[in-house]
């Protein structure tokens, strides 16, 4: 259940003599280069500054995605599953509900002569073996 998550543990010992600089990108960590939100963008975000604060500069980009992504959202919260659809629904639903499944303990289960001839002569062989063993030490 534990995932070892050692980089370095999958090289192999030649990939290990290899100079971090000369190992292929995939063999080694690389930097994320994303861009870091500042913390005045972070107060706008959580409503401590006016919007007119983060319009300008380098947090224009950031603000104008924010503002992009609340008015789809308010536009996407007020859609309406069409009635049509809604219908559709319902009726692939079933009536009834379905019978909940018996557990397999509570289930009855019937024995057959060959089921106790064959579980009889099961029991008998590993005897056999079991005592040939025993006898044999």
């Amino acid at each position: 259940m534990r995932d070892n998550l050692d980089p370095n543990e999958s090289l192999t010992p030649r990939t290990r003599e290899t100079p971090i600089e000369q190992r292929p990108v995939a063999d080694r960590e690389v930097p994320l280069t994303s861009r870091t939100t500042t913390t005045t963008l972070h107060a706008w975000l959580d409503g401590g500054l006016a919007e007119n604060a983060v319009q300008y500069g380098i947090m224009a980009k950031d603000a104008d995605f924010w503002v992009r992504l609340d008015r789809e959202l308010l536009v996407r919260r007020q859609m309406k599953t069409p009635a049509h659809v809604f219908e559709q629904i319902m009726e692939a639903l079933p009536d009834t509900a379905p019978a909940a499944e018996t557990k397999w303990h509570q289930k009855s289960f019937s024995v057959t002569p060959m089921l106790a001839i064959g579980v009889a002569a099961g029991a008998l062989a590993a005897g056999i073996v079991i005592g040939a063993v025993l006898i044999a030490r």
